[in-house]
């Protein structure tokens, strides 16, 4: 069988070497038994004319020429040689499929004439086409449905044996009456074969058309009346098959991050102040309902988030009437329970891309700490850490996106980043009077207050940068 002498690349260069293994006999020595049928000499001549124009082609490597010469003289006349030599042509335009085909065609046809050396290197060259092609199985879809791979229809399930398919990117798509299509993109490597598990979902509406008989209004006249739940004839290709509804669960962990809390705290920040962000730890459970691009549902989960600041500048007075600066550490921390609703929007199959708008509450506490502080120069006032606390209850407004990846059909891991607005209503207040018993006071007074305020501002934001796992319940 001719071959080739400048292989593309090492593969191909291994399955053309065992190509040129075949050196077939002269035109139509081997051929299929011929028919007797009047014209049958001036076809025969017709079929090793083409033949002859393939080689000429063949040996000027114009592959896609010879091709189609040796296709036309296998039309004509089916022989091992045409077949072959359209197989090596098929090879070197790396359309191997078609070349497995051409060559399994020949062992089928030529069986009882394929004997020896001829067979064992045919069967060679197709071990070695196998290496480059992959195959898809498909299973657990209804009986019935259709597949289509790559837009192609290749049959109905249950399929007798995997499609092959040569390597690279192919998407997959198996369809059935009353059923939500199923779709599927997967990559395929030479010698692999890739199984798919196609479930298909049952369409929750369905309708039907009812045909009303002729009435008293005319001969002519008919009604056509949908059936609740039915659309019209002329848009059901348009609409295409309704998205199912399905339940979904999501779990979030964040690391909350906050600039200030407002309140007294931030005030009086000076050099040698420090003032670095707050942080903390989040974790919500959301759960809801989607349909098409569109879900909502409610969520609930935990927040606690802590902030410190060094050094800072505080007034304090004294039970003389007098009042001081001191410098004080301030620990401000608020801890408590998340209660909401959201509404989101999704875009996207394989990179996915949402956002969400939550809005609802949170019921905890805020607690503060002050102590002297640790800079504070030698002689002035000291003390141990002031706790105070106070229930705290805010409204909040969370904007939020995210991308994220589909790990499954099922299941989605993503980042994003939530921006929850607090507000409180009302602000938590600290005592008024916090006394300081001293044995050192300020002029030798025995005790001490600062001055009552809320601990923190009316509102203020957090930044919550969330690792979120999401599973759809079809």
């Amino acid at each position: 069988m001719p071959g080739t002498t400048r292989p593309r690349a090492a593969r191909g260069g291994l399955l053309l070497l065992a190509a040129v293994l075949l050196a077939p006999p002269p035109f139509g020595s081997l051929a299929a038994a011929q028919p007797r049928a009047p014209g049958e000499a001036r076809r025969r001549e017709d079929a090793r004319t083409h033949f002859q124009r393939g080689i000429a082609l063949r040996d000027q490597e114009r592959w896609a020429e010879a091709l189609a010469e040796f296709q036309t003289s296998r039309s004509l006349l089916m022989t091992l040689n045409g077949t072959t030599n359209a197989a090596a042509c098929l090879i070197q335009l790396e359309r191997y499929l078609e070349a497995i085909e051409l060559y399994e065609s020949a062992l089928h046809e030529f069986s009882e004439r394929l004997k020896g050396e001829d067979k064992r290197d045919i069967l060679l060259v197709v071990k070695l086409l196998y290496n480059a092609v992959g195959a898809i199985g498909i299973a657990g879809a209804e009986p019935g449905a259709t597949v289509l791979l790559d837009g192609v229809p290749r049959g109905e399930l249950p399929l007798g044996a995997p499609l092959r398919v040569p390597r690279g990117p192919h998407t997959v798509r198996v369809v059935k009456a009353g059923y939500q299509p199923f779709e599927h993109r997967l990559d395929v490597d030479g010698g692999e074969t890739v199984q798919v598990t196609a479930r298909l979902i049952r369409l929750q509406e369905t309708g039907t058309l009812q045909i009303a008989e002729p009435t008293r209004e005319g001969p002519d006249a008919r009604r056509v009346r949908p059936a609740r739940g039915a659309g019209s004839i002329d848009d059901r290709e348009e609409r295409g098959p309704r998205s199912t509804p399905r339940l979904l669960a999501e779990v979030s962990a964040a690391a909350p991050l906050v600039v200030s809390f407002g309140g007294d705290t931030p005030t009086g920040c000076v050099e040698p102040c420090s003032n670095p962000l707050g942080s903390g730890v989040s974790l919500i459970a959301h759960a809801g309902y989607g349909i098409d691009h569109l879900s909502f549902g409610a969520s609930a989960g935990y927040l606690s988030v802590q902030q410190a600041v060094r050094g800072r500048i505080a007034e304090i007075e004294a039970v003389n009437g007098a009042s001081y600066s001191v410098r004080v550490d301030d620990t401000t921390a608020i801890r408590g329970a998340l209660f909401g609703a959201w509404i989101g929007y999704s875009s996207g199959e394989r990179l996915l891309l949402h956002a969400r708008l939550g809005a609802g509450g949170l019921f905890g506490a805020v607690a503060g700490s002050r102590a002297s502080a640790r800079a504070s120069t030698s002689g002035a006032l000291s003390f141990g850490p002031l706790e105070q606390s106070a229930a705290a209850r805010f409204v909040y407004v969370a904007p939020e996106v995210r991308a994220g990846v589909r790990l499954a059909r099922r299941v989605e891991l993503a980042l994003g980043l939530e921006v929850p607005l607090l507000i409180a209503v009302p602000r938590p207040p600290s005592s008024q009077r916090v006394l300081v018993d001293t044995a050192a006071g300020v002029d030798h007074a025995a005790s001490a207050w600062f001055p009552g305020g809320p601990l923190t501002a009316p509102l203020f934001p957090l930044f919550m940068p969330a690792l979120s796992a999401r599973y759809d319940f079809y």
